[in-house]
């Protein structure tokens, strides 16, 4: 039980709401929510619930026509002091001098927050300087400790250097830094590892896990991750529309969901083994158009007529700290729970190809020593003064019908090797020779040496997935014409035969032909991952690259697309090239896996295998980073030290020499090739057959199987 001395924020009954041309949208509608001193919360749910919201709510930042309508927060920086921050004007000077200094903020995207136009440690600085009565030479002290603080290398030099110079992980860290950097008593954190390579991930959260203990500091943390909230979370609030439907320790909501909600959002989260994933149908609606009784009844398994749609639930105390809003837990209802909803079939469906292993089926495509190598020009007359290699040296097949899964942190080469694979950029070196519908005694094709009609042959059967659903799509065209361009470019159909096509394809992705008409700006982001795709399978391709296709969306959405991506490649005996960093995604989609780093495949393996029984220290560092939803499960983790080597300057021998803890002098000198362990695992280490490494541990137990008795 928290009492008030240990009480740091009190949020009760807090609405949100923006005036709209349409309607009022209540963004947040009456949330109650505590956060004892020295612990994490995490708030989670699906984009549009309100959870960023809410957090703005607090320092009062919200967007503009937003406004706090009703409701409380009650902050104490200390146990003899208490302000209500809902009541102080947004710019007046209290409010202002309790951000940064009492709450701080980290955001999801720290590009977007860091000024371009001035160094990292002027901007860290300004933050001191406004809140502490110091010397400018003082502030550049405090904040080249701040910066070794968060791990970064050589503080006084990155104190002169601008954001766009950094990684995405030293940028996070950076900005890590400057909310820390007074010391706060509570930091917001809004999905700031959402975008990070797995091992990233792990070191951000390793070091805010630290530098709370040391600071004796509250968390907030907004994300859809439950890999994430099971790693750092002491209670969980489980938000939809703007309520919190489930509330309780992370051992009460992971181990014993009691909201159909939390228990979907579990059964979608990507497994090893699994055949169609159990994903949420629909998508979170409008906040203008709530339904009305339960708020999620629209889609819930569990749902009964003339209840749920009509009774609005109050939240009910299960036990001691854990509470649910929904109408089972009511004496007397009707709702039943006992039963889960039925489970998808544990195996994928047929393939063209399905009765071979990837490695027995016909190629598709074949990489030979292919080089990417980007000039580094420098001075008045840009003379080459070197080369970023890309991609340096990689060899690898591609079978019909196989789904072929490429890992490595960012900065590895993945998206250069898969841009130059559909043609974007031009090889240095090598060869890439593609056998047409996987014919290998017809006509090859090498994308190097195409003339038009070639290309425009090839760039039919070859199509790519973009990682941006938003950013990839015109937004000054209609979805037809999006979709449609393809179809004219190609000549395969024209005038009402190509709007019957598009139809069709909309249909085949889940997407409403009443849409046509619409443009991107209109979707949710999994719909607008939808149209890619659609826009993708226009002209019936062979294989598609897809570019970390669902990096960007909730558990939920990313669940329904990787259900799409099956049912198509088994009804078009697709081929896919699947990009990338989560390791648990690809597990689940992969036939085989190939990790890639510094321009270079380290390992390359069936799924099963590589996941099981790695034989590179990168691929068992990469494995023991992923998160598992259970707060029971903890793995040993790997902590790499630095960042991906550059590819401009890499080290000499094995480019991984310098963070692999198992390295030798041999690995200092000389490369290691590319070799076959067993006859379908090939390694690049000098002691791969001597090394006993660790599989990845249960990322996904059966929690999203267990369906606790309604009580």
């Amino acid at each position: 039980m928290v009492t008030s001395a240990d009480m740091l924020l009190d949020i009760r009954n807090l609405h949100v709401q923006f005036p709209t041309d349409h309607g009022v949208v209540r963004a947040v509608d009456g949330v109650d929510l505590t956060i004892a001193r020295g612990r994490t919360v995490c708030v989670v749910g699906e984009s549009g619930c309100g959870k960023s919201v809410t957090a703005r709510a607090i320092l009062q930042v919200i967007d503009a026509p937003g406004r706090i309508t009703a409701g409380s927060l009650f902050f104490s920086a200390s146990p003899e002091t208490r302000v209500d921050l809902a009541a102080l004007p947004p710019r007046g000077r209290q409010l202002r001098s309790i951000r940064g200094r009492e709450i701080a903020m980290i955001y999801q995207e720290p590009m977007s927050s860091l000024s371009p136009l001035y160094t990292i440690g002027n901007q860290i600085s300004e933050a001191i300087r406004w809140h502490s009565p110091v010397s400018q030479q003082e502030a550049r002290q405090r904040t080249i400790a701040a910066l070794d603080q968060v791990g970064i290398p050589q503080p006084q030099e990155l104190f002169d250097r601008y954001p766009f110079t950094l990684s995405g992980g030293m940028r996070q860290r950076a900005m890590i830094a400057m909310a820390l950097v007074c010391s706060p008593k509570l930091l917001i954190a809004d999905e700031p590892t959402t975008a990070l390579d797995v091992t990233t991930q792990a070191n951000i959260l390793d070091l805010l896990r630290k530098l709370q203990a040391e600071l004796q500091m509250s968390l907030l943390w907004i994300t859809h991750d439950l890999g994430v909230v099971a790693e750092i979370a002491h209670e969980v609030a489980v938000m939809y529309l703007g309520k919190i439907v489930e509330q309780g320790t992370v051992e009460q909501v992971l181990h014993s969901p009691n909201h159909p909600y939390t228990r979907a959002l579990l059964r979608s989260i990507p497994r090893r083994g699994a055949g169609r994933l159990a994903a949420i149908r629909g998508n979170v609606p409008s906040p203008q158009q709530r339904p009305g009784g339960c708020l999620f009844h629209t889609r819930c398994d569990f749902a009964s007529a003339g209840l749920c749609d009509r009774v609005e639930p109050a939240m009910i105390q299960l036990e001691e700290g854990h509470s649910v809003r929904c109408l089972a837990y009511v004496p007397h209802s009707p709702l039943r729970l006992e039963q889960p909803p039925a489970e998808a079939a544990a195996t994928d469906p047929h393939l063209a190809f399905s009765d071979l292993p990837a490695e027995s089926r016909p190629v598709l495509l074949a990489v030979e020593q292919l080089k990417v190598h980007f000039p580094i020009q420098r001075g008045f007359f840009n003379r080459t003064t070197g080369h970023v290699r890309a991609v340096d040296g990689v060899s690898f097949q591609i079978h019909a019908g196989e789904t072929l899964g490429l890992v490595g942190e960012s900065g590895c080469g993945k998206t250069t090797l898969g841009h130059t694979l559909m043609r974007l950029y031009t090889p240095t070196a090598g060869e890439i020779r593609y056998y047409p519908r996987g014919k290998a005694d017809g006509d090859t094709m090498n994308p190097a040496h195409l003339n038009k009609r070639q290309r425009k042959q090839y760039h039919r059967e070859l199509r790519m997935i973009f990682q941006d659903p938003y950013g990839s799509l015109n937004p000054r065209l209609s979805i037809l014409e999006i979709i449609g361009e393809v179809l004219k470019v190609n000549n395969l159909a024209q005038g009402r035969e190509l709007e019957r096509r598009v139809r069709e394809l909309m249909a085949k992705v889940g997407l409403s032909p009443d849409y046509l008409h619409r443009y991107p700006h209109a979707f949710s982001g999994g719909q607008r991952q939808r149209i890619g795709i659609a826009r993708a399978l226009a002209p019936r391709p062979a294989l598609i690259v897809a570019d970390e296709p669902v990096s960007a969306l909730d558990v939920s959405v990313q669940a329904q697309i990787l259900n799409l991506l099956k049912e198509l490649q088994s009804e078009f005996s697709l081929t896919y090239l699947f990009i990338s960093h989560d390791l648990n995604v690809v597990s689940h989609i992969s036939d085989r896996v190939m990790v890639m780093y510094v321009g270079r495949i380290v390992e390359l393996a069936p799924t099963q295998t590589l996941f099981q029984r790695p034989q590179h220290p990168y691929t068992e560092a990469l494995l023991s980073a992923v998160l598992s939803p259970d707060p029971s499960v903890r793995a040993p983790r790997i902590q790499l030290e630095g960042s991906v080597a550059d590819p401009a300057n890499p080290p000499a021998g094995c480019a991984f020499h310098p963070r692999c803890r198992y390295a030798q002098d041999r690995c200092r000198h000389e490369t290691p090739a590319l070799r076959p362990v067993t006859s379908v695992h090939w390694v690049a280490c000098h002691f791969a057959e001597d090394l006993t490494l660790h599989p990845m541990a249960l990322a996904v137990s059966n929690l999203q199987t267990q369906e606790s008795d309604r009580p």
